[in-house]
């Protein structure tokens, strides 16, 4: 993850209020869909708990398979105009 990456990484987790306006939209719900179409919840849990201890390789394989799949890099941009709103 580059360093720009991980200082706005930061950033959101530190604004609550940006969380849950990500979370209350309909894109956060139409991603989470996505991430688990064709997955179970232990390997989405597996992969995040590796992420948090620093291993991404998981999480960025689900990441890519929903950014290749039709609408998800759209889906993705548009998280990320909110995320962005002030």
């Amino acid at each position: 993850m580059k360093q720009n990456d991980t200082s706005k990484l930061q950033q959101l987790l530190g604004s609550k209020k940006t969380i849950e306006r990500v979370a209350k939209s309909p894109d956060a719900k139409a991603l989470a869909q996505m991430l688990t179409k064709g997955r179970d919840e232990t390997s989405l849990k597996q992969a995040a708990e590796k992420a948090a201890k620093g291993d991404t390789s998981q999480l960025s394989e689900i990441i890519q398979s929903v950014m290749s799949s039709p609408g998800g890099a759209e889906l993705i941009q548009r998280l990320n105009g909110v995320i962005d709103q002030k």
